[in-house]
């Protein structure tokens, strides 16, 4: 067998892998789901096996799958040992460094956050990529990229180094004749049996909110389920229920007259956005300026509650 297959196709291969399902992989690599089924494809032709067995709720392993698994993974990380020991050879001001991001670190801190990056470091290339926390986190894992942001309800595994990045509350957004439209603040309970706007199921903020509305004994009625923040507010801003979102989303897409936000007075409403790496030592050079850039001068590592092994798909 002359099997030499790219790093981009084996990504893709590890995407589909993760996810069970064509479709989501084809969403979280930003590709067409026809072109991730064609390398699919073309990887089972060169190996001469089928990699997954597919069914009516999505594909599973076939053992050459949960092989290529098993070795993809690994390869990865010793592409990144290989890059992180070259990257000694320079200062680390030219290069690339992989940064996956949480839409709340994505959407309101990132962005300044990099321009004053790039204005210091102009030769090197940051590439983002937008993620769910827990793809976030899966990306880690699998070497995919350097530096991680995610939000702290997310469930974690062995071998990531956690810092915490930005504090992060959370509102209610609502249409400005809202009954509860001005209350100087509210709690979950407040919320029981108007129509709500959810982020989508597994999401960590969808995960936070259920998980809090069990702690008190609350019924939410979910209404609507999106994927975005700017599909949420938009819902909000046409009438169709309340939804809870981080305060600075509330002030980049919420400043309408239309729409009220009012905080929350439980804890539980002030969540953490943390930044994580696998193995720090084996970062390029240039990831470690961003790294010690977005932690800042005299960053503590912390030690979150962890679980064995791969995290669940979502």
């Amino acid at each position: 067998m002359n099997f030499r297959p790219d790093l981009t196709t084996l990504r893709m291969f590890l995407a589909v892998y993760r996810q069970g399902n064509m479709t989501k992989a084809a969403e979280r690599e930003h590709i067409a789901p026809s072109a991730i089924s064609k390398r699919i494809q073309d990887l089972e032709l060169e190996i001469g096996a089928p990699l997954f067995y597919r069914h009516a709720r999505g594909m599973t392993a076939t053992p050459a799958g949960e092989a290529l698994a098993r070795h993809t993974a690994g390869l990865f990380d010793d592409v990144n040992r290989m890059a992180a020991e070259l990257s000694v050879f320079s200062a680390g001001e030219e290069g690339q460094a992989r940064i996956h991001a949480h839409q709340s670190a994505a959407v309101q801190h990132l962005p300044q956050e990099l321009a004053a990056f790039r204005a210091a470091y102009p030769k090197i290339k940051v590439v983002l990529r937008e993620e769910t926390s827990p793809n976030v986190i899966q990306s880690m894992q699998d070497g995919l990229g350097d530096i991680g942001i995610f939000a702290e309800h997310a469930q974690l595994p062995d071998g990531l180094q956690i810092y915490e990045y930005k504090r992060d509350p959370l509102v209610a957004l609502m249409p400005a004749d809202h009954p509860l439209a001005a209350c100087p603040s509210i709690t979950l309970p407040d919320l029981a049996g108007y129509d709500f706007i959810s982020l989508e199921t597994g999401s960590s903020l969808q995960v936070l909110v259920v998980n809090s509305a069990a702690e008190a004994e609350v019924r939410i009625t979910n209404r609507i389920e999106v994927v975005t923040f700017t599909a949420a507010v938009q819902m909000v801003l046409y009438g169709f229920g309340v939804t809870i979102v981080p305060a600075g989303i509330a002030r980049i897409y919420g400043s309408n007259d239309r729409l009220r936000s009012v905080p929350f007075s439980d804890a539980w409403s002030v969540r953490r956005l943390m930044i994580c790496t696998r193995d720090e030592p084996k970062l390029t050079a240039s990831a470690k300026l961003l790294l010690n850039h977005l932690r800042g001068p005299n960053p503590v590592p912390l030690h979150l509650p962890t679980t064995k092994g791969s995290l669940p798909n979502r």
